[in-house]
């Protein structure tokens, strides 16, 4: 029969969108992830509700796909103990507007 995982335990991550400076076409933002359990290995997605292009990233590796991020642990910052945070930033480019994302995921499951 189908191999049966267990349940992953609920989401008890906070991911927080840090818009620190925002100039004509181009701005600059921090992600903040909190988190209750130990992770070995992080990644954090979302999707851009403007069409954002990443920039310049530092402290994880981005890919994106037309508005979807994701967001990968570099080497030096993948272990992150227990309700601790690690925070990675970025530069970017928008045209029209520059509106935060609001659903992130951690590991795939929402985080508030």
């Amino acid at each position: 029969g189908p191999v049966r995982l267990p349940a992953a335990p609920p989401s008890s991550c906070r991911i927080g969108y840090d818009l620190v400076s925002q100039w004509s076409g181009g701005f600059q933002a921090t992600v903040t992830v909190t988190t209750e359990q130990a992770l070995d290995g992080w990644r954090v997605e979302w999707t851009f509700p403007d069409g954002q292009r990443i920039g310049r990233v530092w402290d994880a590796t981005v890919r994106q796909n037309g508005s979807r991020v994701t967001a990968t642990a570099a080497d030096y910052d993948r272990v992150v103990p227990a309700r601790t945070a690690v925070a990675f930033g970025f530069t970017g480019t928008w045209t029209d507007a520059d509106r935060a994302p609001d659903a992130f995921t951690l590991n795939g499951r929402r985080c508030a």
